[in-house]
C-alpha cells in the first residue's frame, strides 16, 4: 500500500518552534531549549513520520526585514540597504531571503538565523524547505477584493512584537514591526496609528492574530484603551 507524503507548516520565532495543536485548536510553542535538550519533544507533538515529509513550509516570525520597491531593488544596493536599516552587524550569523510582493511591485527581504536553518535541514532532511515571513502574509491579506476599498490594519502578535501592515484604498500606509513591554505601550502605538492615519480602531479595521498564550492575554488587554477588536 502506498503512503502519501504529507506536507508540514511550522512557525519559527526566537522563542521556538511554533505549530498547531489541532486537538486545542491553538498554537503551541517548543522553546528552543527544550529542542536542543530533547528533540523529541518536537517529534511527539507531530502526527507524521519524519521520512514522510517531503514539503516544509516554514514561516519566519523575525525582526530583521526591510520591504524593497522594485524600482530600487538591486543585488548591487539590497545589502547596503539592509545594513543601514537593520545596522551594520545585522547580517552576522543569518541568511538572506526575499519574497517578492508582486501586488505592490516590492521585494521582501528578510534574515533567517543560520541555527534555524541548520535546525530545518536536520530535522527533515529528505523535504524540500520553503520560507516565507509573517509580513509577507499580512501584506497577502489586503489581495482579497473585499478588503481593497476600506481600511485594514493587519497585525500578528508573537511575544513581545507586533507585525502589522496598513492599507487604506487599496495603498500601503504601513508594513513595520513593534516590540513592545506591556499591552498599553502597544495600545499607545497602535493610537498612534490611529492619529497618523485617521483610522478607526474597530473590529471591522483591526484584524489581529496571535500565537502563545502570552500574546492572546495581551489582545485581550487591549479593550480598556478603547481598541475594540
Amino acid at each position: 500500500m502506498n503512503v502519501e507524503n504529507s506536507p508540514i507548516f511550522l512557525q519559527f520565532s526566537e522563542l521556538g518552534v511554533h505549530l498547531k495543536n489541532e486537538a486545542k485548536q491553538e498554537i503551541e510553542i517548543i522553546s528552543w531549549d527544550k529542542i536542543k535538550k530533547k528533540e523529541l519533544a518536537l517529534w511527539s507533538k507531530l502526527t507524521t513520520e519524519r521520512h514522510r515529509v517531503d514539503l516544509l513550509t516554514i514561516e519566519i516570525l523575525h525582526s530583521d526585514f526591510l520591504l524593497i520597491p522594485l524600482e530600487y531593488d538591486t543585488q548591487l544596493y539590497r545589502i547596503g540597504f539592509l545594513e543601514k536599516a537593520l545596522g551594520l552587524e545585522a547580517l552576522h550569523g543569518k541568511e538572506l531571503h526575499e519574497q517578492p510582493i508582486h501586488w505592490i511591485e516590492s521585494n521582501l527581504s528578510y534574515l533567517i538565523p543560520s541555527e534555524w536553518k541548520d535546525f530545518a535541514s536536520s530535522l527533515f532532511p529528505l523535504a524540500k524547505i520553503q520560507y516565507r515571513h509573517i509580513i509577507g502574509e499580512l501584506l497577502a491579506k489586503n489581495k482579497q477584493p473585499k478588503n481593497r476599498n476600506t481600511a485594514r490594519l493587519n497585525l500578528y502578535l508573537q511575544g513581545k512584537f507586533a507585525f502589522m501592515s496598513l492599507f487604506q484604498q487599496d495603498k500601503l500606509q504601513l508594513a513595520n514591526v513593534f516590540k513592545y513591554e506591556s499591552p498599553l505601550e502597544l495600545a499607545f502605538y497602535l493610537h498612534s496609528i490611529r492619529d497618523s492615519f485617521d483610522v478607526l480602531l474597530t473590529r471591522e479595521i483591526v484584524h489581529i492574530h496571535s500565537s502563545g498564550a502570552e500574546s492572546k492575554t495581551t489582545i485581550q488587554s487591549l479593550a480598556p484603551y478603547n481598541i475594540l477588536i
